[in-house]
């Protein structure tokens, strides 16, 4: 193990835990994501912004988080199945944060138009207007669902 690399097995929600590995500047969370677990999984990053003196960016990298760890849960989760496991990365960049949601679904998100009094299909507008860059990409065991969030300028 690098000098450099902090590894920890951190408690999110009741009866579940995350790996959590840690160096300069990045930071890895590998949880089985629950619905209760989502807010656990958002303070970490959040912790992870703190420790790195990013608070400025916390509430848009901390609603991006949400928003696709819930997406996660709801899309990539097997029907019978009361979770799902999800791999998060944050790095930190010159100019901001770049932060990834992996799951093993293979379907890549698609904007969806939402009425008025639908209570889903608005979370890619919401990343969207939270984020500088966001796209997806299929990878061999799922999908990769990622933004960038710079410093204002």
């Amino acid at each position: 193990m690098k000098a450099d690399l902090m590894e920890a097995q951190q408690r999110v929600t009741d009866g579940t835990s995350a790996a959590v590995r840690t160096r300069s500047g990045a930071c890895e969370i590998d949880v089985t994501l629950t619905a209760a677990a989502v807010s656990g999984v958002r303070d970490l990053v959040s912790a992870c912004l703190r420790l790195w003196g990013l608070t400025e960016l916390d509430w848009r990298v901390t609603l991006t988080a949400s928003e696709l760890l819930t997406n996660a849960f709801q899309h990539a989760r097997k029907e019978d199945e009361s979770s799902v496991p999800v791999k998060v990365v944050l790095t930190r960049t010159p100019d901001g944060i770049f932060l990834c949601v992996s799951d093993p679904h293979p379907w890549l998100p698609a904007p969806v138009s939402a009425g008025d009094n639908d209570e889903g299909g608005r979370g890619l507008m919401l990343i969207k207007t939270l984020s500088n860059r966001y796209g997806c990409s299929s990878t061999a065991h799922g999908k990769d669902v990622w933004v960038t969030i710079l410093h204002s300028a």
